[in-house]
Formats: structure tokens, C-alpha cells, sequence
């Protein structure tokens, strides 16, 4: 399992030639989405404040600061589809639709808000997980934010936060509003690729 630990986090340093942190991608331009897949954009659509961060009268499910420079949003609009913006000054990739699912962990949980760009999957995530199972003593929860991304149903790269955590982890109730809950959602290619799971 360890081996599986090591390989997900050297792909996870690795990808950046085939990935943009989380957003732009090099090897050419994307497949065109599947029938209820999310619609790709190069620049910000009409419900796009024109930069990364949201905007009033958006609504912000997630936010955080990538490295380079980048940051990485989820937007939900008063009218119209949230949105995943991953860029600098202004998108870079700006995704609608999405989907969400939650889990309960003992000492934890964790949320995460998937997008499709034709076979590539954006899972933006916040989990916080016990690191601390001596009775009596303090669970010392590990909290970790970031994207997950998968091309074909196979792990491309982990792209933490800033620091391991986001601005505005994933906020539940705005999420239930944005997006329509998928029992399926899940994969383990976040747990594995985090550092603290191999001290569990």
C-alpha cells in the first residue's frame, strides 16, 4: 500500500506536464463532453465575474489559493449553473454543471464537487480525518483541500491548496443547493495520495 502511496504522490509532482496545476491542459484540446458531462470554457461565460474569486451576488462553495499564483473557485451564480474557475488574473478553465457527494469518516468527513471537461474529471475535495486513535487523547484532525484529477478514469495528479487548506473549505449547504447529489461520486485516489493516510 505504501508502494500505491508512493507512485500516486510522484505522479502528483509529475503532472504538471500534462496539467496546468488545476485548470489549463497541454496535451491539446479537451474531448467533447459526454451527454450530461459539464460544458468546458476557455474564458469566463456570461455568469462569470471575469476573475477567479467569486463575486457578489455569487455564492461561494469553495476557494483557494493554488501555487503559482493560481486560485481555484467554485461559483454559484443567483441565476444559472456553478462553476469550477481555476486561473490567475482572470479563468483559465471555467467548467459548469458539476456534481456532489459526502462522506462520513470516524472523526471527520469529507465533501467533494466533481466537474467533467469531455474525459477529464476535476474532483475538488475537503476532508478532515482523525490522525489519533489513543484512547483518552485528542483527535488531532488532519484537514486537506485541493483538486483531484483523473483523465479516463485514471489518476493524473493532486493539486493541494496552499498550505493544505483552502480559504473556504467545501460548504455543504451551498453545495446541496448548487449541485445534484451522486451516491457514486467517491474514489479513493484522495485518500491514497494523502501524505496522512499512510500514518493511519
Amino acid at each position: 500500500m505504501r508502494a500505491l502511496l508512493a507512485s500516486l504522490l510522484l505522479l502528483a509532482g509529475c503532472a504538471g506536464a500534462a496539467e496546468d496545476e488545476a485548470g489549463s491542459q497541454d496535451s491539446g484540446p479537451a474531448a467533447p463532453p459526454s451527454a450530461g458531462a459539464a460544458a468546458a470554457t476557455t474564458a469566463p461565460s456570461e455568469h462569470a465575474s471575469g476573475r477567479v474569486e467569486c463575486a457578489a451576488p455569487e455564492e461561494t462553495i469553495f476557494s483557494c489559493a493554488m501555487s503559482g499564483g493560481k486560485r481555484l473557485a467554485v461559483c454559484a451564480p443567483q441565476a444559472g449553473a456553478a462553476q469550477y474557475r481555476f486561473g490567475g488574473t482572470s479563468p483559465e478553465l471555467v467548467l459548469t454543471g458539476g456534481k456532489w457527494a459526502t462522506a462520513m469518516y470516524s472523526g471527520g468527513g469529507e465533501a467533494q464537487i466533481e466537474f467533467a471537461n469531455g474525459d477529464t474529471v476535476y474532483t475538488v475535495f475537503s476532508r478532515m480525518i482523525r490522525t489519533n486513535f489513543a484512547a483518552g487523547e485528542p483527535n488531532y484532525p488532519a484537514i486537506t483541500d485541493g483538486v483531484v484529477i483523473t483523465r479516463d478514469g485514471k489518476f493524473v495528479a493532486l493539486r493541494l491548496c496552499e498550505g493544505g487548506q483552502a480559504d473556504m473549505p467545501v460548504q455543504y449547504d451551498a453545495a446541496e443547493r448548487a449541485f445534484p447529489q451522486s451516491e457514486d461520486l467517491f474514489t479513493d485516489e484522495t485518500i491514497r495520495a494523502d501524505p496522512d493516510w499512510a500514518n493511519e
